[in-house]
C-alpha cells in the first residue's frame, strides 16, 4: 500500500465519518457476559471501535504506518461493513486521493512560524 493510501486509512480511522448504523442480531449473541438476542436492533459506534485502544496503539496518535499491515477483520469499517457497506466507498477512496494529488501538486504548502 503507497504512502497515499495509508495516510488515506488513517485519515477514516481519525476522522470518522459515518458514526453508527443500525444493525439486527440474527441469532443471539453472548457478549461480555450480555446476551444479545436474535431480533435486537443493535448500535455499532464506529468511531469508538476506531479510537480503541484494544485494536489501535495509541489511537489518538495520527500514524498511517499502522496500515502496512491490514487491521484485524471488523476493526476498521470508514464506510459500514458487510452487504450493508456503502455501495460508494470506492468512489469516495478515489475522490479522496484525487483530492490530495491535486493539493500536492497544484500547490505549494509552507509551514508558517507559531509565535
Amino acid at each position: 500500500m503507497t504512502l497515499t493510501s495509508r495516510v488515506v486509512q488513517e485519515t477514516m480511522r481519525v476522522a470518522t465519518i459515518l458514526s453508527f448504523t443500525f444493525r439486527e442480531a440474527v441469532e443471539d449473541v453472548e457478549y461480555e457476559g450480555y446476551l444479545i438476542p436474535k431480533g435486537w436492533k443493535v448500535l455499532p459506534l464506529f468511531r469508538n471501535i476506531h479510537h480503541n485502544a484494544d485494536f489501535f496503539s495509541d489511537p489518538g496518535k495520527f500514524d498511517p504506518s499502522r496500515f502496512e499491515v491490514a487491521p484485524k477483520p471488523n476493526t476498521f469499517m470508514p464506510f459500514g461493513n458487510g452487504i450493508h457497506s456503502c455501495p460508494g466507498n470506492e468512489l469516495a477512496k478515489l475522490e479522496i486521493s484525487i483530492l490530495i494529488h491535486h493539493l500536492t501538486t497544484k500547490y505549494r504548502l509552507v509551514l508558517i512560524k507559531s509565535q
